[in-house]
């Protein structure tokens, strides 16, 4: 298994992507809110420009290669007066060149996966020669979908949250999914076509649970080298899977990667659809305050957009860095534990915390896809006569990326020997969520969510 740089190619391919969001709700202004004119709907409400569709890739099996990013024509004014920021304008950019762009660029970069991963297939089942390469183009395609997804991470809202986060969770289901057995399980079903030998039950990944799919489940059939089941007994079904040759069952995870890989294009394009469009929620938050919109004001529409940059208290703080430090109780105990760590087996953990902390930037500074719009929370900090905050976050969120950086090798490694880095990476992302929780949401009197109200510092 190659080790990644610290900045992989495939990091690098996704640093143009774009995300954001959170849970639904209103807030009174703060005791130093100066009190923007967000709350008066504009005369003309904003139209959002349909993005331009990403480029695909150059070539599919080298997803390192940068998309160019979609454009749009909207332009900002420049708020410097406190009470008189436009928070609808704020809407408009975060949702034109940063929301929509990082969903458009997350379907392209699953597509891509899909078609790799099909190419794989047919010459792992062949035994060609071009085989191992074909492989480990396919785990390249993954990790620029993980990679881009992780931007995606930082904008649940609307559908993303929708249905308990059914179509979030069919992608990526991390860390409830995941479980070796059941995803052993179900690659022999699916092969076989029906459930444990019952063939009144015929496979079908649509009813399959969200943790027995999605980029977890392939990253399993693709990067594991064991390739014995992680079942503790055998039924009928499993019982032959160890017996058989090692191309059989590089065949039959590959074959049940592919569909996966359709599955999760298919919850793509069902949060696409439900996004865009007239009545898409993009349109909603960005219609904020005018007839047909579920916002009443652009500033609740903001509110729901800001709950995103909480993902960097529970999820990426406390989950993913926390508990494998043993900060929590974890499969070690109390104790540094690397296999804890997300994306363990590929040891991709890393860049995908890479890809949150430049996700938060990009909603935080509103620098997104069109580089002549970079209207953010940033702004209006400065509107709000909060610069100082604005310094201390853009201040910590450097020095989290570079204590990342700092990193030799994969985090999973580093947990294990080296847990003062990893250390330092919880300190620094620490100091973002405690401006974030305190001043941030004082100053712009946005609400602090229910999931980060009680979260562990």
């Amino acid at each position: 298994m190659r080790v990644l740089t610290p900045l992989s190619a495939v990091a690098v391919a996704v640093t143009l992507l774009l995300s954001g969001c959170g849970e639904s709700s209103s807030s009174s202004a703060g005791s130093e809110f100066a009190g923007g004119n967000g709350s008066t709907p504009p005369t003309t409400p904003t139209t959002p420009t349909t993005p331009t569709t990403p480029t695909t890739p150059t070539t599919p099996t080298d997803p390192s290669t940068p998309t160019t990013p979609p454009t749009d024509p909207s332009t900002p004014t420049d708020p410097t007066t406190p009470g008189t920021f436009d928070e609808s304008k704020l809407v408009a950019n975060l949702v034109n060149n940063v929301l929509t762009p990082a969903l458009t660029q997350f379907d392209t970069f699953a597509k891509a996966q899909q078609s790799q991963i099909g190419e794989y297939c047919v010459a792992e089942k062949a035994q060609s020669a071009n085989a191992a390469d074909l492989h480990e183009k396919a785990k390249d395609s993954w990790r620029a979908a993980m990679s881009s997804w992780q931007y995606v991470e930082l904008m649940q809202v609307g559908p993303l949250l929708s249905n308990g986060k059914e179509l979030k969770g069919n992608i990526y289901s991390w860390p409830a999914g995941g479980a070796l057995c059941s995803l052993d399980l179900d690659i022999v079903y699916h092969e076989d076509g029906f459930i444990n030998g019952d063939t009144n039950r015929p496979y079908d990944i649509k009813m399959r649970t969200s943790d027995r799919k999605g980029l977890i489940a392939i990253e399993h059939a693709l990067f594991n080298t064991n390739y014995n089941h992680s079942c503790a007994s055998e039924n009928a079904s499993l019982a032959p899977w160890n017996s058989r040759t090692i191309t059989e069952r590089k065949a039959a995870r590959c074959e049940f990667a592919h569909t996966v890989a359709g599955d999760i294009v298919d919850n793509s394009t069902a949060i696409l659809a439900s996004w865009q469009g007239d009545n898409g929620f993009a349109n909603q938050l960005i219609n904020a305050g005018n007839p047909g919109s579920q916002f009443d004001t652009p500033h609740i529409a903001l509110n729901e957009i800001s709950k995103a940059l909480f993902y960097m208290t529970k999820e990426l703080k406390d989950e993913k860095l926390g508990t494998p430090l043993g900060l929590f109780t974890n499969s070690c105990g109390f104790v540094a534990c690397g296999q804890d760590v997300e994306s363990d087996i590929s040891e991709h953990s890393k860049e995908n915390l890479l890809a949150n902390i430049r996700a938060f930037k990009q909603i935080f500074t509103g620098e997104g896809s069109n580089a002549d719009n970079t209207l953010g929370f940033d702004d209006f900090l400065d509107a709000e006569q909060g610069s100082d905050i604005k310094q201390r976050m853009l201040q910590g969120l450097a020095e989290a990326e570079a204590a990342l950086l700092a990193i030799d090798g994969s985090l999973k490694q580093a947990i294990d020997n080296d847990t003062a880095k990893v250390t330092e990476v919880h300190a620094k992302v620490k100091n973002v969520t405690d401006e974030l929780k305190n001043d941030f949401i004082n100053k712009l009197a946005l609400e602090l969510p229910q999931t980060s109200a009680g979260d562990n510092d």
